[in-house]
C-alpha cells in the first residue's frame, strides 16, 4: 500500500481516490468477506466500519490502533495491511 502519512493521535490519512476505492471493491470479492471475515461482502465490511474509516474522498483516513482492533474482532487478520495483502493476492494469483 501507499505510504500512510500520520495525522497525530494515531490517524493515519493514505492517499485515495477513485482508482483506490475500485481496487478495494475490486480485491474483497464477496468469497473473499465471506471466507475471511464476518461479512457477507465488503460493502457491508465498510458500512460496520465507517464510524472509524473515512471510505470516501481523495484519502483514507482512519485510527489505526482502533481500525486494527476492528479487524482482529471481525476477521482472521491482525491488521488491516495483512487482509489488504491477502486479498490482493488471492485476486492477482500470488
Amino acid at each position: 500500500m501507499a505510504s500512510k502519512p500520520v495525522l497525530g493521535e494515531g490517524y493515519l490519512r493514505v492517499p485515495a481516490g477513485p482508482e483506490f476505492w475500485d481496487l478495494l471493491n475490486l480485491i474483497f470479492t464477496d468469497e473473499f468477506m465471506q471466507k475471511y471475515t464476518n461479512f457477507e461482502n465488503f460493502e457491508y465490511f465498510r458500512y460496520s466500519s465507517a464510524v472509524m474509516v473515512n471510505w470516501t474522498g481523495p484519502y483514507m483516513v482512519y485510527n489505526e490502533d482502533v481500525f486494527n482492533n476492528f479487524i482482529v474482532e471481525s476477521t482472521q487478520f491482525t491488521k488491516w495491511d495483512e487482509m489488504v495483502m491477502k486479498a490482493a493476492d488471492e485476486k492477482f494469483g500470488k
